[in-house]
């Protein structure tokens, strides 16, 4: 059984593997929930009806969107401001020694102290709350992944190309991407998860749209089998954005530095 498996494809034999791990954790699932009340603890069936019933209703679709907005434009800002800043303090120590303590500071403080002074300052906000948490927390790792990046870049190889007049597009291509490229995938990949999670936790305590709004709702009704509904979607939409999105541009960067580095 083993050398069969060892033998197969290596995507087939990655998804038997994945897809065998999800069936032992529905079959877990399901058998506990025969020694509960669904009160406590749904069945994958009444979770699938509940889900199945967020679809037809409309409030999965309607909820998600407002969501995955909020995290788009709360994780840009975040992501902007952090390069802004890493490039503002690349070019100056004076900056750099008076904002790196300051960005720690922000970065250190949890994100329930922010949610909860969010909601002093603007409220239970459709959306001010929700992209405020996000920028709040996502701009550090934008901001340190890319210094660091920005400080691993080779400085005698930006003098020589400097030296030899080659055309900044070449630099940005040949020096400071290849660079670059590693510290903003984690950024972005790292930056993503915290956004998202931010994102429901905002929407949890600050928020009337959205799933973390929703999760509230759940919660507040015991509506157990709908807050179990709304955390697959939630794992399901982390899986994807892992898994669809960021292990392939993970993988195409990483094939395109070698190339770089042998042509």
């Amino acid at each position: 059984m083993r050398n069969s498996i060892s033998k197969m494809n290596p995507v087939l034999r990655k998804l038997l593997i994945s897809t065998t791990g999800v069936l032992v954790v529905l079959i877990f699932w399901g058998l506990l929930s025969l020694r509960y009340h669904p009160l406590i603890l749904p069945s994958p069936y009444e979770t699938l009806q509940a889900l199945c019933g967020l679809w037809t209703s409309g409030a999965l679709w309607t909820n998600l969107i407002i969501t995955l907005r909020r995290t788009i434009i709360g994780y840009a800002l975040g992501f902007m401001l952090g390069c802004l800043l890493a490039l503002l303090l690349q070019t100056s120590k004076v900056l750099s020694e008076l904002l790196r303590p300051i960005i720690t500071m922000v970065q250190v403080i949890p994100p329930i102290i922010w949610v909860v002074l969010a909601v002093i300052w603007f409220g239970i906000a459709d959306d001010l709350t929700p992209v405020f948490l996000i920028l709040i927390v996502t701009f550090p790792v934008a901001f340190i992944n890319v210094f660091n990046g920005l400080e691993s870049i080779d400085q005698h190889l930006v003098e020589m190309a400097k030296l030899y007049r080659c055309p900044n597009r070449k630099m940005i291509t040949k020096i400071y991407l290849p660079a670059l490229s590693p510290h903003l995938v984690s950024a972005a990949s790292l930056g993503i998860s915290l956004a998202w999670k931010s994102t429901i936790f905002a929407e949890y305590i600050g928020s009337s749209k959205g799933i973390g709004y929703a999760l509230s709702r759940a919660n507040s009704y015991l509506e157990t089998d709908k807050l179990f509904a709304w955390t697959l979607v939630l794992i399901v939409f982390m899986l994807i954005g892992e898994y669809g999105i960021l292990q392939p541009l993970k993988k195409r960067i990483t094939r395109w530095n070698l190339h770089d580095q042998h042509s």
